[in-house]
Formats: C-alpha cells, sequence, structure tokens
C-alpha cells in the first residue's frame, strides 16, 4: 500500500481531519472520495504548497489555511495527521497542537519520537508500517499516559508485535550489524543491545 493510501485509510470513521503540512491534499482528496471523512482542514506553512493543494481540492468540503501548524486553526477537528517530516519538526508541531488524536509519520528517528510521546501526555493506539520504495511507519497516538520500556521505545509498542514488521527489523538488523564491524568497542556496546532487541522479534 502507498504512504498516503495508508494513512487516508487510518481516517475511516473520522468526520473531520486536518492535514499539517497537507502534500498538496492528496491524503484528504482520497479521504473525501472514499467518504472515509465528510471534511477536511488543509494547512500550509508556504503560499505555493497551500495554492497546489486548493487547486487538487477545488469544490471539496475542504478549509485551506496558510499556518505554522497549528497556530492560526481555530476549527474544531476529531484527528490530525503530520506527516512526511523530519521527527523533530514533528514534535515542535506537536508541542503547540490541541489535544486530540494524531497520526504521525515520521521521515526517520522513531524511537525519538516515540520517547517524546511517552513523556509528554501521548498514548501509542496503533502503529501502521507499509512499504512504498522505503519502508514507512504510522503513530496513531491520542492523549493519555503511557510509560514506554527502552524495548518499547526502539521497536515499536505495537509494531514489534506485527508480523508485517518482521522485514522492516530485518533491514535494521543487517545496518547494525555492518555498523557494527567497522565502529570502536565503546560504540559496539551499544549497538549490541539494539541487536539483541532486533534479534528478539525476528526469531
Amino acid at each position: 500500500m502507498k504512504r498516503l493510501d495508508l494513512i487516508a485509510s487510518l481516517l475511516k470513521g473520522y468526520d473531520v481531519a486536518v492535514d499539517i503540512g497537507s502534500d498538496h491534499g492528496y491524503v484528504l482528496k482520497y479521504a473525501l472520495d472514499n467518504n472515509y471523512i465528510k471534511r477536511g482542514i488543509a494547512s500550509e506553512i508556504a503560499e505555493g504548497p497551500l495554492n497546489n493543494a486548493k487547486s487538487n481540492l477545488k469544490d471539496y468540503p475542504v478549509t485551506f489555511y496558510l499556518s505554522d501548524g497549528f497556530d492560526k486553526i481555530n476549527e474544531k477537528f476529531d484527528i490530525g495527521i503530520i506527516s512526511g517530516m523530519g521527527v523533530y519538526t514533528i514534535m515542535d508541531i506537536l508541542s503547540k497542537a490541541p489535544q486530540a488524536e494524531y497520526l504521525l509519520q515520521p521521515n526517520d528517528k522513531h524511537e525519538i519520537l516515540r520517547d517524546y510521546l511517552s513523556k509528554n501526555n501521548f498514548q501509542i493506539i496503533d502503529e501502521h508500517i507499509t512499504f512504498d520504495k522505503f519502508f514507512y511507519i504510522v503513530i496513531h497516538v491520542k492523549p493519555g499516559v503511557e510509560i514506554l520500556s527502552e524495548e518499547d521505545i526502539y521497536l515499536g509498542p505495537k509494531l514489534k508485535h506485527k508480523k508485517e514488521a518482521r522485514k522492516y527489523y530485518k533491514l535494521k538488523l543487517s545496518q547494525l550489524n555492518e555498523i557494527y564491524q567497522k565502529c570502536d568497542t565503546k560504540t559496539k556496546e551499544k549497538i549490541s543491545k539494539y541487536i539483541n532487541l532486533l534479534k528478539g522479534v525476528i526469531t
């Protein structure tokens, strides 16, 4: 399944979805075309991408905002989408976001995001993975208290139980083994811990 199709499919059952950094409005368009949602809100930080979204979503029930994250959005919504960004950008947007459910898809460093979520009153409802030239992980969260172990932070508390994640873990293990062969003793000690975590879910 394509990355954007996966995100859109996770909107089923929600009335209003807001997409921060709306990526030409493709997710909202797909969700509305398939009646997953009733209405959308598209936000972009720059006029060019916002105009692209407006063009793609002409005559759709979508409102548009030129906004840095949620700064200028004053509408109620049921679920938010923050995807296709670096983890630190996502964390910055979340730090100023209303309390709600969110679909988060960072481009990297998922463990840093999970650690942030556990320390900032977010609970992971589910995690999804798809391969679309690269592996993409979507983390579904809601407000709530959740204490994550080091294993949960690195592997994902929900993802580690899913068969479809095994290929992803095998790739990570292969990458770490390659790094392990080239690094110094101190770094090897740190990496070996993650290698063992990955072996635990693969075998």
